[in-house]
């Protein structure tokens, strides 16, 4: 538009160089030639201003200010603590800004037997999102598996990551995991490939810092795929909450034992192929034979076993009635849910 104008008002300059008979004539050009330009401008004003409100628009709707702080671990677990900060602050260098990170973690295993070198094997992982509306979309994120070492300051006011070893990536990975994870390494790829668990533990993270900072979402988002819904609420409908659970994973069984809360009162439910049994239990703490603790667990006759053999109860193994032992995973909720279903 610049270009035209510029034009109009050269012919506009020459023309009032002219006198005599043509005067008259040319007075009346210059003048529509000037109200031409002057339309021009009015027309180019709006249409600027049309395209800044739209894209004010937009940018309110992508862009607001996001006034809600960084991610702090809210959990009574000092470990978790120093690591998450450590993931925070170190393993999310190089990620473009965003809203905000969020980490979470699925551990394999921990040794506290050394107050100095506390070793945590697990699955890290680090997300960043955008705030769109009530949805925490995700921008970038990345897996970091290994294993932590962690120690108390010497301020002895919290703990902080030592070291890092992390699993490498591409053809190195399968070696590195074994070297790094030991006798462990079968644990750790049953939790690194379970993408339900993943997911679970992902949610649980995110939902934690939304509800404890306030943050108005109501979903997380990757791109190309559907919404999820936050966990932001009781897990399970007409006031019973899922707690916990365990599933069978050495392909011998198909045991899935899940806890629930009703009103104060603790249940559960254990599924065996086609068999559900449910209710109020009883519990007593037994040993295997090689001295190994469990949870001895009988609803409705029936008795089976379990223990959790780590604090985000994503790994242990299950009893079943004939005292067999076989290594378990953490159940999914959407799988307690379904056994919730089918029988209250």
């Amino acid at each position: 538009m610049r270009k035209k104008m510029v034009l109009a008002v050269s012919v506009i300059m020459a023309m009032s160089l002219m006198t005599g008979c043509g005067a008259k004539e040319t007075a009346e050009a210059t003048t529509e030639a000037t109200e031409a330009v002057t339309i021009e401008e009015t027309e180019t004003e709006t249409e600027t201003e049309e395209v800044t409100e739209a894209e004010a628009e937009d940018a309110s709707a992508t862009d607001s200010e996001w006034t809600y702080g960084e991610y702090t671990y809210t959990g009574d677990d000092n470990v978790m603590y120093a690591i998450t900060n450590y993931i925070c602050d170190e393993l999310a260098k190089g990620y473009e800004a965003s809203d905000v990170g969020i980490p979470y973690i699925i551990e394999v295993s921990r040794d506290d037997s050394d107050a100095n070198d506390i070793k945590v094997w697990g699955c890290f992982y680090y997300y960043t999102y955008n705030l769109v509306g009530d949805t925490l979309e995700c921008q970038a994120g990345g897996s970091y598996p290994g294993l932590m070492h962690v120690q108390e300051t010497d301020a002895g006011c919290g703990y902080e990551v030592t070291e890092y070893e992390p699993v490498l990536d591409g053809s190195d990975f399968d070696s590195s995991a074994k070297e790094i994870f030991d006798d462990k390494y079968d644990a750790f790829m049953d939790i690194y490939s379970n993408d339900g668990l993943n997911e679970e533990k992902r949610n649980e993270y995110i939902s934690d810092f939304v509800l404890a900072h306030g943050v108005p979402a109501t979903k997380y988002q990757d791109y190309g795929w559907d919404p999820v819904d936050l966990s932001l609420n009781v897990i399970s409908g007409d006031g019973i909450e899922y707690i916990g659970g365990l599933y069978a994973n050495d392909g011998k069984s198909d045991i899935n034992i899940a806890f629930f809360l009703s009103d104060g009162e603790q249940i559960v439910i254990i599924q065996e192929g086609e068999h559900y049994y449910y209710g109020s239990y009883e519990l007593e703490d037994v040993f295997l034979e090689d001295g190994t603790m469990y949870s001895e667990i009988t609803v409705e006759g029936k008795t089976y076993g379990y223990m959790f053999e780590d604090e985000e109860q994503s790994i242990g193994f299950i009893i079943d009635q004939d005292g067999n032992k076989h290594s378990a995973l953490g159940l999914d909720e959407s799988v307690a849910n379904d056994m919730k279903n089918e029988t209250m």
